[in-house]
């Protein structure tokens, strides 16, 4: 959206910088598909160096047991959210297909993304639009993840 003059020559490389260290934070540390899982499933728990496999100490018992069943073989995803321990697994739909817009997937990465909401088609779309999250929340799960806002209930 800008136009690239000597104004704006240093900020279109700083963008262009930011986004290739995004781009590639996205596509390591976010993707989910079932070879991602399968590597979770085989990670070291507590390590802490520069050269750990697993930077976040994701333990394998954090992955719900829906994933693995309802994660088709030739999709894929942005989980939403990685910190310390702990990756929220949900499929947030808004989120991915900006992803494929904005070009922070690879091309197969967004393939994948596609493929698996034409797989899951009935779980993410079924008689609504779209769904923005799949699971959805239930019971009081979401008062301990949102805080207990009742907009998000």
């Amino acid at each position: 959206m800008l136009i690239v003059n000597d104004a704006t020559k240093s900020l279109v490389a700083a963008v262009s910088n930011r986004l290739s260290a995004l781009c590639f934070h996205m596509r390591e540390y976010y993707w989910v598909d079932m070879k991602k899982i399968n590597e979770i499933y085989r990670y070291k728990t507590e390590e802490y160096s520069t050269d750990a496999v697993n930077k976040f100490n994701i333990y394998p018992e954090q992955i719900p047991s829906w994933l693995v069943d309802w994660i088709s073989e030739d999709g894929g995803y942005f989980i939403g959210n990685v910190q310390p321990a702990h990756m929220d697994f949900r499929f947030f739909t808004l989120g991915n297909l900006w992803a494929i817009v904005s070009s922070l997937g690879t091309t197969s990465q967004n393939q994948g993304i596609l493929n698996l909401i034409e797989a899951k088609w009935d779980d993410i779309v079924a008689q609504m639009p779209l769904k923005i999250c799949y699971p959805a929340l239930e019971s009081e799960e979401w008062r301990i993840i949102t805080g207990c806002d009742p907009k998000n209930t």
